[in-house]
């Protein structure tokens, strides 16, 4: 056939299905973007690849969104450069920052966001511009640029504050907190959720409702906050099962099963990232779930099953450049080679996971990788495991991990025992024990106490 007529018969479809359906049309979005846009009817067919795009998207359908997508783009680049068009590309670039997260293509949406941001700052339009730097935020995090990510969603909260963007506020609020907290901020981790409540009591948006929260929830696990982190994370969970969003299922139960591995409660741990792991829909729901689940695996006894679930993990946030599960990831493979027994292994992947993070300023993993590389060097160099865990203290005491300072403690009183420094040990012991009974920490105390009393013998 003619491509004229061709043209003429997909559009007559489309016209057709409008017609008999006018209640039903988001169940056709898909068969419509088809047909309008293989007419000639650039308008429509741009309309249905746009609300095609965000039913595939809210169905985490992601491949399908971004195939509509990178359609509609082509379409808007037939159309005149007019201002209303540009509005219309950069409001579709912006709402896609899901989607390439979700599918660890961040390199690519910020390739587009720097692309159009001459055109964005352009435009004027303080609104959008806001919502246009929040997506920007949220990819420095992805880098693990978590200081510009500070800047740049500061800069995009604030816009879209005064412009009475609420939506993108809260968007920028999310990631503004995900930002604070790699760096180890944690009050303004807590801090920027109670701006992002604020906001949702007035715009409620169920997914940077789980999203902000669960970094609230993070906050306190790292805080040692146990009953805070598992309220949160609750909550988040009980939003995310209302509107039956499975994606956000798996993250509010990831949060929840690291509440629960930090806390000693393995067996309940398990349990949630399991559940976590079955409810992926996505590579970066499957990345995270996995990564926590293996860590709870390590410590409860089966480094090995672990280590097997991490390596390929990381091998999917190293493929997606996704810094904030690259280096959680690599130094938790280092404590799984640890409770393996692999030392060399353990040394080289903390060694690693310390670089990258004292790059991008995530203090915790610092203080994390520097006491597990104390606790590998205490055998071999006792002068420099001091050096490790001296340096750790110094970090966790800093950003008030004390769930992880405590271990810490732990370690040096060992290695003090070590060299027959008896007071020195019963002092760190001593106060490894105070930190692990006033959180509620399970297993650690039982460990300590053994050690006090083996000193006492001493």
């Amino acid at each position: 056939m003619l491509l004229k007529k061709r043209e003429e018969i997909h559009e007559q479809i489309g016209t057709a299905i409008e017609a008999l359906y006018p209640d039903r049309l988001e169940e056709n979005y898909e068969l419509l973007a088809y047909h309008y846009a293989r007419s000639s009817s650039t308008v429509q067919a741009l309309q249905y690849l746009v609300l095609a795009n965000q039913k595939a998207t809210k169905l985490r359908d992601l491949d399908q969104a971004k195939a509509y997508f990178d359609e509609a783009m082509a379409y808007i680049d037939k159309l005149p450069e007019t201002d209303e068009n540009r509005q219309q590309r950069l409001s579709l670039l912006v709402n896609q920052g899901e989607t390439f997260m979700l599918l660890f293509m961040t390199s690519e949406y910020y390739n587009l966001l720097t692309l159009y941001e001459p055109m964005a700052i352009e435009l004027g339009d303080q609104a959008l511009l806001g919502a246009f730097y929040g997506r920007m935020g949220n990819c420095d995090f992805g880098f693990g640029h978590f200081d510009q990510g500070i800047k740049t969603l500061t800069k995009a909260v604030e816009l879209c504050e005064a412009a009475k963007n609420t939506e993108d506020a809260g968007y920028g609020y999310v990631w503004l907190g995900w930002n604070y907290l790699y760096r180890g901020q944690y009050d303004r981790v807590l801090a920027v959720n109670e701006k992002l409540l604020r906001i949702m009591e007035r715009q409620f948006n169920p997914l940077f409702y789980v999203r902000g929260v669960c970094a609230a929830s993070r906050a306190c696990i790292y805080l040692g906050c146990w009953e805070e982190a598992v309220e949160h994370a609750q909550k988040a969970l009980k939003v995310a099962e209302e509107i039956s969003d499975n994606s956000l299922i798996s993250f509010a139960t990831w949060i929840l099963m690291m509440t629960y591995t930090w806390k000693g409660d393995l067996e309940r741990a398990i349990e949630y990232g399991t559940l976590a792991d079955h409810k992926a829909q996505t590579p970066a729901d499957k990345g995270w779930a996995q990564r926590g689940l293996a860590l709870a695996w390590c410590r409860a006894g089966e480094p090995k099953r672990g280590i097997e679930i991490l390596t390929d993990t990381l091998i999917t946030f190293r493929a997606g450049n996704w810094m904030p599960g690259v280096i959680p990831t690599i130094c938790t493979l280092g404590e799984g080679y640890w409770l393996a027994g692999e030392t060399e292994k353990a040394r080289q992947k903390l060694e690693e996971g310390l670089e990258m993070a004292e790059r991008c300023g995530a203090r915790y993993y610092v203080g994390f990788s520097q006491r597990l590389l104390g606790e590998i060097a205490m055998e071999e160099d006792p002068a420099q495991a001091a050096l490790y865990f001296e340096k750790s203290i110094a970090v966790l005491q800093k950003i008030r991990a004390e769930n992880e300072l405590a271990h810490t403690y732990a370690g040096y009183g060992r290695l003090h025992k070590q060299q027959n420094k008896i007071d020195q040990a019963r002092e760190y012991l001593i106060m490894a024990l105070e930190i692990f009974e006033r959180l509620d920490t399970l297993l650690e105390p039982d460990k300590v106490k053994e050690t006090l009393v083996k000193l006492s013998i001493c």
